[in-house]
C-alpha cells in the first residue's frame, strides 16, 4: 500500500515536472506559439526553431542541474547524519568554482595552447572535480581536528570557513583575469546555466548516469547508516567505505555542474527537507522525489530569470539565493529536522 501510493505521488511530481517544461519552452522574453514551432520545424533555419533548440537545451540542463544538487543533497544528508548538509553550504561548490576560474585564466597560456588533444579532454570538468575534492578533504580534515560532538553546526561552520578561503582566492583570481575572462568568471560564481549544444548536453547525461545509478542503488544503506556506523556493520554494511565512495560520486556530480552552470545553492539543502516534511517515505523515494522536484524548481527558475525582466536575464543563483536562505533560517529556528 505505502509502495503504491509512492507511485502515485511520484506521477503527480512528473505530472508537474512536464508541465513545468512546457512552459519552460513556450514562455520567455520571446513568446512562441504551438503552431508556430510546428511550422518552424520544418524550417531549421527560421527564428523560432533556433529560439525553441536553444530554450531545449537550456531545459534539459536545468533539469539536471536540479535533480544532481538535490540528490547530492539529499544523500549527503543521510552519510553524514546531518540535516544541513548541503553542496553549498559544505564548501564543495566553492571548492570547484575556485578550480573552475583558475581553469579559466589558464586556458589561454601556451601551455594549454599547446595540447593539441584539448578538445577532446574535459579539462573544464577535471578541474572543478579536483576543487570540489579539495573542498570535502578540507572539510573532513578540520571535522576530525576539532573536539566537538555536535555535527548539525559544526560542518555548517567549517564550511563557511572553506566558502570564505575559496571565495577570497576567487576574487584574487579575477584581478588577474582579462577583460573578456571576467564574465565567464562572474557566471561561474554567481550560478548561471552557460549556453550549451547538444553534443555537450549528451555528454553531460553520459557522464552523470553511473554516478547517480550508484547513489540510487546505495539508497536503502543510506537509510540504516542513519542509526550509527555500529548498526550498520552489524547489518553487513561497511559504513566507512560506502561514505567515501558516495562522496567522490557526489563531488564527482557537483563538478559537472559547476562546470557548466556555476555555483547554485541551497538547492541540496531545502529541497530533500520539503520533501520529508510532505512525504514520509523511504530513502530511495525520497531521493528520487527530490530529483524531480529538484528539476521543477530549476526549470522555474530558469524560466523566470529570463520572463521577469526581459530581455535581460537574471543569474538561477540569485532565485535559488532568495529561496534557500529563509529556508535555512527555518530550519535553524525550529530544529525539527
Amino acid at each position: 500500500m505505502k509502495s503504491n501510493f509512492s507511485l502515485k505521488v511520484c506521477s503527480i511530481y512528473t505530472f508537474i515536472f512536464f508541465l513545468s517544461a512546457f512552459l519552460s519552452i513556450y514562455h520567455g522574453s520571446v513568446k512562441l506559439s504551438f503552431s508556430e514551432v510546428l511550422n518552424s520545424s520544418f524550417a531549421f533555419s527560421s527564428n523560432e526553431y533556433k529560439i525553441l533548440e536553444l530554450r531545449f537545451n537550456s531545459l534539459m540542463q536545468a533539469a539536471l542541474v536540479g535533480a544532481i544538487l538535490a540528490l547530492s543533497g539529499c544523500v549527503l544528508q543521510r552519510v553524514l547524519r546531518n540535516p544541513l548538509a548541503d553542496p553549498f553550504i559544505l564548501g564543495i561548490s566553492s571548492g570547484g568554482t575556485c578550480f573552475l576560474a583558475l581553469f579559466i585564466i589558464l586556458s589561454s597560456t601556451q601551455f594549454f595552447s599547446d595540447l593539441s588533444f584539448q578538445n577532446f579532454i574535459p579539462f573544464q570538468s577535471i578541474f572543478t572535480f579536483i576543487g570540489c575534492f579539495l573542498s570535502f578533504f578540507i572539510l573532513i580534515f578540520f571535522r576530525k581536528k576539532i573536539k566537538s560532538v555536535n555535527d548539525e553546526y559544526i560542518y555548517p561552520v567549517i564550511g563557511i570557513i572553506i566558502n570564505s578561503f575559496f571565495s577570497s582566492i576567487s576574487l584574487m583570481i579575477i584581478t588577474l583575469a582579462r577583460p573578456e575572462q571576467l564574465s565567464e568568471i562572474h557566471n561561474a560564481m554567481i550560478g548561471t546555466l552557460q549556453p550549451i549544444t547538444l553534443i555537450q548536453l549528451f555528454i553531460f547525461y553520459t557522464m552523470s548516469i553511473m554516478p547517480i545509478f550508484f547513489l540510487l542503488r546505495n539508497t536503502n544503506y543510506f537509510d540504516l547508516m542513519l542509526f550509527g556506523d555500529d548498526f550498520s556493520k552489524s547489518m553487513g554494511i561497511n559504513p566507512v567505505k560506502l561514505r567515501k565512495t558516495s562522496i567522490v560520486m557526489i563531488c564527482f556530480l557537483v563538478s559537472l555542474v559547476v562546470s557548466t552552470a556555476g555555483s547554485i545553492g541551497f538547492i541540496g539543502l531545502i529541497i530533500p527537507h520539503m520533501i520529508r516534511r510532505l512525504h514520509r517515505f523511504s530513502a530511495r523515494f525520497e531521493c528520487i522525489l527530490s530529483m524531480i522536484l529538484g528539476a521543477i524548481v530549476l526549470i522555474n527558475a530558469d524560466t523566470l530569470s529570463r520572463s521577469l525582466f526581459s530581455p535581460a536575464q537574471l543569474p538561477l543563483g540569485i532565485f535559488t539565493a532568495i529561496l534557500g536562505a529563509p529556508v535555512l533560517a527555518f530550519i535553524l529556528i525550529r530544529k525539527k529536522v
